[in-house]
């Protein structure tokens, strides 16, 4: 599943939150859950998952929102938010169906589909048309490749809610990953119709075609995005890749002026894709931009560092990764860059320094370990780097037999799951 950025979902977010921050508002969890519903039919899982959580703070024994949190977790890759979340909805009726679909999450984040297959339908069976239930089926068959089963789970959540824009779209994704193109745009067309502000149908069909490898019939529909919603960039950078892989260079520089001329000034927007299509000056441009104007957002610094490192200017990533690491001193994945580009500088007492701290803050980043590994053993420190590699094996096979309890669901025997 692919992960561009959405530049149409940050203007959303940012409508969304200041209406909910208006002074003296204080929303119920039903108020919330309704609103975390929303964003999730419209495919925006962050803004889902956020809300959900605050719901559960004000409701947390209300498992149908467990369970819609569980899946915008899995959605996210939030492995600890969806492990917390399961792990309490046991707590509050380990055999309620919601439970149970929390469950199927869990392990459809850990890719047993089989089993997640039979604790979705076991929790229909338990909750008739449950649309919520009855989505989260249909996209365990789009994880696992099953196109056919997703399609005829997303027909039946359409038959329990003709107008779920989530469930009209994963159908056109469903059609679209069997070669039914025209079927998906389609759906696209018609889920458009109920909710105007979604991705245009065109760029959609056209992402389906670029990822297939249909370069020609992406082109087209990019150019069509393009004229029906001018003030959108994604079809734009697109085009301008299309044009590349096909060898039209002159439309692609084309592509590239009108992309700095209609969005030059919103590197919100563009940053992203700047970064995704690898045009690193830019990317840097645009992040400079946004860390000038948001000092304390670490995030940004990272993405800062990660580009000057693919540049080779290593004095510059260092510098951008360490003022991240001052902004969130508790950032493990902050702590192995570092260490990892002093070790590029052949600085190995801060390597060292960096990568232990990352160990520590998570015994199971096999990257850091290696990196400090080496940096003893350039050193000289032979024993310490073995001890090193000793306990990067020893944390590696209980992080196995970890995963391998939850996937064969040995961690939940008491439980039934």
């Amino acid at each position: 599943m692919e992960s561009a950025p959405s530049p149409r979902r940050h203007r959303d977010r940012q409508s969304e939150r200041r209406a909910a921050a208006e002074p003296g508002r204080v929303h119920s969890a039903s108020h919330l859950f309704r609103q975390a519903r929303t964003a999730f039919y419209r495919e925006d899982e962050d803004e889902a998952l956020e809300l959900l959580l605050e719901a559960l703070h004000l409701a947390p024994t209300n498992l149908h929102i467990h369970y819609l949190a569980a899946l915008c977790a899995d959605l996210l890759s939030e492995e600890d938010t969806l492990e917390d979340v399961c792990a309490h909805a046991l707590e509050v009726d380990h055999r309620h169906p919601y439970t149970v679909a929390c469950e199927a999450v869990r392990y459809l984040y850990l890719s047993n589909f089989s089993r997640a297959e039979d604790l979705f339908n076991q929790a229909l069976r338990m909750l008739p048309g449950e649309l919520d239930i009855q989505i989260g089926l249909g996209i365990l068959h789009e994880y696992s490749g099953e196109d056919e089963k997703g399609v005829a789970a997303f027909q039946r959540a359409l038959e329990l809610d003709p107008d779920n824009v989530r469930a009209r779209v994963s159908l056109g994704i469903a059609y679209a990953m069997s070669g039914e193109y025209q079927s998906a745009l389609a759906e696209y067309l018609r889920a458009k119709a109920v909710d105007p502000s979604i991705e245009n149908p065109h760029e959609r069909l056209g992402r389906d075609y670029y990822l297939d490898g249909m370069i020609e019939e992406a082109t087209s529909e990019f150019g069509q995005a393009m004229s029906e919603e001018p003030d959108e960039p994604a079809a734009y950078f697109y085009l301008m890749d299309c044009f590349s892989r096909l060898g039209r260079t002159d439309e692609a520089l084309d592509s590239y002026e009108t992309i700095r001329q209609r969005f030059g000034n919103e590197p919100e927007l563009t940053s992203g894709f700047y970064e995704y299509f690898h045009l690193r000056r830019e990317a840097r441009a645009a992040l400079e931009t946004l860390a000038g104007r948001d000092p304390d957002d670490p995030d940004l610094r990272v993405r800062l560092s990660h580009l000057h490192r693919e540049a080779g200017e290593l004095d510059q990533a260092i510098s951008a990764a360490e003022a991240a690491n001052r902004l969130d001193p508790e950032d493990h994945q902050t702590f192995g860059l570092l260490g990892s580009l002093y070790f590029e500088r052949g600085d190995y007492p801060r390597a060292i320094t960096a990568c232990r701290r990352a160990t520590e803050l998570d015994p199971y980043d096999q990257a850091s370990y290696i990196v400090l590994a080496d940096s003893l053993l350039f050193l000289g420190r032979d024993d310490e780097s073995q001890a090193t590699v000793e306990q990067m094996e020893r944390n590696r096979q209980e992080a196995w037999r970890r995963y391998q309890d939850k996937f064969s669901g040995q961690d939940r025997a008491d439980a039934g799951f």
